[in-house]
């Protein structure tokens, strides 16, 4: 079965240590003695393991115990009682054995790392993903259990991001000819911003949800026909589904603590309580409020052949999940097809984790990824999931660390490739620049900390009003996103021109007791080439400076400019930016790169107005200032910002230095 990727590499001799396929090193944990394959599944695992080299995907039906899914799946007989128009059910097949996930793999021939003993691991993607967030901490109860039995997982975003990537680079996927289709569980907790529907949708646009309880696409043929008639002409459709299960921050699976409750409750409801009717003696018989939960009733009669082995896993819950993926994944495959036009269908399947909210953000195990297209071969696309270099344990390959989150950011899309132009000048001269994003979120994470949030607390801002700096991922927008309304300070170059008068008026606004944040900074372009200080805009054929303001400050000033001459423009501000630059311009002017020397220079401009114009007279609360340098980098490249600046002040106490915290790999 091509593109399922639910498949594992495994070694010829199951007894021995096994061998990491990324960094070469033992297996810290041999496999389980539960999970010695027959002498024919290793006879089929060494012929899928020539293949494990060419083609890395990540790990699918992978727990330590019986992964559920039937050679055969069971089927049920369906009659109509007469007079009624209830439908009455009663088991008729024998199902084998359901398959550990040693069967899995040599039912789909699909080789992937061997990931016994993920958990014990730490990547640069674990870190990098906890730094900011995202995930659970590495050595956690919940990183362990989400590891362990849901290896390969990784947070909703990266899902979406990676699958973004590839369906716009390779496949010329765009909002305007794709439509999305989802088949997730309706649970409330499934829709939250960051889950990887709720990514998905807010990307590709409107979303057409096929799922019910557990995520079966219940509207079936029909609403697949209904939705594909909607598609563009030679336009694409996404469908992306999966079952959801809970993890708890005690690692305990099918578990969820949800908002406003004192205690944990089961995930995926539906799923769990499927499995418990089958434990207690339901047979597949319908009920007499069938018509009215039919949804139930079919999950089931699928659990039925399944319960008993389930039950015998290591955990079970995870167990069932993979037996929900089956489910899902079963039924759209049944209702999906290619015959909606020219287009492709792309089809992305696995397992939804809800992990503890608001802390992290749920993650999802890629266990599919195929493009279809009528008349041509299906392309399995897991791989691109995979990457060797930030998914290696960093205790046996410390080397890693050394370029692992610039790395990891590349391979999320928010960073520029680390060969290209513009990474090697970025890092070059404004090392330890961090995408727009990254800074927001670990912003939010540190503060939060010390009492922040978007009720106590109000932003101001002091960056050039350059239309450039105020794109949908840029460091400004995100932050005004989600802390609320901002006052914006800044003129042109970034400076707060409107100075203390403007900071009394805007700190009176504060709540009682509540915090200020002042995010200031100036902004300098880099070029395709790798050129600071150039910027092509849209709909522009040249490139323009950025930014113009402080970059035509300085060209004044080589031309002669005098402060002290008057002057009879009304130019107030850029006339206060020349002043300002004038005093260092030879010394600019001898720098190895003029302009990126030029931006630092203005970052201490605006860095000094602003500690010139704010103060803590608003209240008990904080003042938190993070300034730095915005670097707009070309179009369709995310816009990164060097943090130089990050610190909270308040009346009475020594200032708190957290720029360190902007530093994850140190």
């Amino acid at each position: 079965m091509a593109g399922d990727g639910v498949a594992m590499a495994f070694m010829s001799a199951p007894h021995a240590p096994s061998m990491h396929p990324v960094s070469g090193a033992m297996a810290l944990k041999p496999p389980a003695a539960s999970m010695v394959p027959s002498t024919a599944q290793s006879e089929k695992l060494g012929e899928m393991k020539a293949g494990i080299g060419g083609n890395l995907a990540m790990a699918g039906a992978l727990t330590t115990g019986v992964v559920a899914a039937a050679t055969r799946r069971s089927r049920v007989k369906r009659s109509k009682k007469s007079g009624s128009g209830r439908v009455s059910v009663s088991a008729v097949d024998t199902v084998e054995t359901p398959l550990t996930f040693y069967d899995v793999a040599a039912r789909n021939g699909a080789p992937a790392p061997f990931m016994v003993g993920r958990e014990l691991e730490v990547t640069a993607q674990d870190r990098v993903f906890n730094w900011l967030g995202r995930s659970p901490k590495p050595g956690s109860e919940c990183f362990k259990a989400m590891h362990k039995h849901f290896p390969g997982a990784l947070p909703g975003a990266a899902v979406h991001l990676r699958s973004k990537a590839v369906l716009e680079e390779e496949f010329g996927f765009t909002p305007d000819n794709t439509l999305l289709g989802t088949s997730f569980c309706p649970d409330e907790i499934n829709n939250q911003d960051r889950d990887i529907g709720t990514k998905m949708r807010k990307h590709w646009g409107k979303v057409f949800p096929m799922g019910g309880i557990s995520g079966t696409p219940y509207v079936g043929e029909t609403g697949f026909a209904a939705f594909s008639s909607h598609v563009a002409d030679d336009g694409n459709i996404i469908v992306v589904f999966g079952p959801h299960v809970g993890i708890s921050e005690a690692g305990e699976v099918g578990q969820y603590l949800r908002e406003g409750q004192s205690g944990n409750s089961t995930a995926c409801g539906a799923v769990i309580g499927a499995y418990n009717a089958c434990l207690g003696g339901y047979s597949g018989a319908s009920s007499n409020d069938e018509e009215y939960d039919m949804q139930m009733d079919e999950i089931k009669q699928e659990f039925v052949p399944h319960a008993e082995a389930i039950s015998k896993a290591e955990e079970p819950m995870a167990s069932a999940a993979y037996v929900a993926y089956e489910m899902v994944k079963d039924r759209v495959l049944k209702i999906v097809n290619t015959k909606f036009g020219s287009g492709k269908l792309v089809i992305i399947g696995g397992i939804q984790l809800n992990v503890p909210y608001p802390e992290f953000s749920d993650h999802f195990l890629p266990l599919m990824f195929e493009v279809r297209q009528e008349g041509q071969p299906t392309q399995d696309l897991m791989d691109r999931f995979t990457n060797p270099s930030t998914q290696q344990d960093l205790t046996r390959a410390p080397w890693a660390a050394v370029t692992a989150q610039r790395e990891v950011f590349a391979w999320l899309t928010w960073s520029p490739p680390a060969i290209s132009p513009v990474y090697q000048t970025m890092q070059t001269y404004f090392p330890g620049a961090l995408p727009g994003m990254a800074v927001h979120e670990r912003l939010v994470q540190v503060l939060e900390r010390y009492g922040f949030d978007n009720d106590n607390t109000i932003l101001g801002t002091s960056v050039c009003p350059d239309e450039i700096n105020n794109e949908a991922t840029d460091l400004p927008v995100l932050m005004q996103d989600y802390w609320g309304e901002v006052f914006p300070m800044g003129g042109i170059s970034g400076a707060p021109f409107t100075g203390k008068t403007g900071f009394k008026a805007f700190s009176s606004h504060v709540a009682d007791e509540g915090h200020i944040i002042v995010m200031f900074g100036p902004h300098v372009a880099i070029s395709e080439t790798g050129e600071v200080g150039k910027c092509l805009r849209d709909g522009q054929s040249a490139e323009s400076t950025a930014c113009g303001a402080v970059i035509g400050a300085y060209n004044a000033c080589q031309m002669g400019f005098d402060p002290a001459d008057p002057s009879e423009s009304y130019d107030m501000q850029m006339d206060w930016i020349k002043a300002q630059i004038a005093p260092h311009v030879n010394g600019i002017a001898r720098s190895e790169n003029v302009m990126a020397s030029l931006s630092h220079q203005s970052y201490q401009m605006v860095k000094d107005k602003i500690f010139e114009v704010v103060n803590n007279d608003f209240g008990s609360g904080y003042l938190c200032l993070i300034g730095g340098i915005q670097i707009n980098l070309p179009i369709g490249l995310e816009d990164h910002f060097l943090p130089c600046t990050f610190e909270l002040r308040r009346a009475g106490e020594p200032t708190i230095d957290l720029l360190q915290e902007m530093k994850e790999f140190r």
